[in-house]
């Protein structure tokens, strides 16, 4: 059974953007990675066409509880703060998803409400570095309004990926920048996980 350590609370930075995106329903404009020895985790936050990046300190964390034993947040430091210059979109980012690659490396995934897919390669602490970097247009670009659109890694190989878009009620599968499946759906997409299944073979939960 999963139990909390720790619940931190922290602001992000006005000087950082001043003019957040909306909220969503779907909580998939935030990913997070908690670094090497847990002193600290890195949040990216997607907003607007740009994604943001805000280091936290996780020293000193402590559970503590309130009425009913409901967890209470602990004010946390903001160590560092940048922009991820790594996805350079047009249009509003819909979904950050983050998973560990190869060489000492994070994988860093990105669509906007249009399908498009950016995905990248970070350093061990989320920095950028010159590294893979592949950009994958939607199979009707140019077609259609923009709407909620999620993306996820198989966990088994991160070279694939799968896209959904709410709207367009598909989802589309890639090996890097290859398209490789389309998928139509009965009604509105909602957040989708592909699992690995043993045996070379891949689920795909919606």
């Amino acid at each position: 059974m999963l139990e909390a350590k720790s619940l931190r609370k922290a602001v992000v930075p006005p000087s950082l953007f001043r003019d957040p995106s909306p909220g969503n329903i779907q909580s998939t404009r935030l990913a997070l990675h908690v670094n090497d020895g847990g002193s600290s985790c890195s949040v990216y936050i997607a907003s607007g066409s740009r994604v943001y990046k805000i280091e936290i300190s996780m020293e000193d964390s402590v559970i503590t509880k309130g009425k009913e034993s409901l967890i209470i947040p602990v004010n946390a430091e903001v160590i560092h703060s940048s922009v991820v210059d790594r996805c350079p979109h047009r249009s509003e980012i819909q979904s950050v998803v983050l998973t560990e690659g190869g060489d000492n490396c994070l994988i860093m995934g990105t669509v906007d409400c249009y399908g498009h897919l950016i995905v990248s390669q970070l350093d061990a602490v989320g920095s950028d570095i010159n590294r893979l970097s592949y950009s994958v247009l939607p199979q009707d670009c140019g077609i259609g309004e923009g709407s909620w659109a999620g993306i996820c890694f198989s966990p088994a190989h991160w070279s694939t990926v799968a896209v959904a878009r709410s709207f367009c009620k598909s989802i589309d599968v890639y090996d890097q920048d290859i398209h490789i499946k389309s998928l139509q759906t009965c009604s509105w997409v909602a957040p989708l996980y592909l699992g690995d299944q043993g045996s070379k073979t891949t689920s795909l939960n919606i």
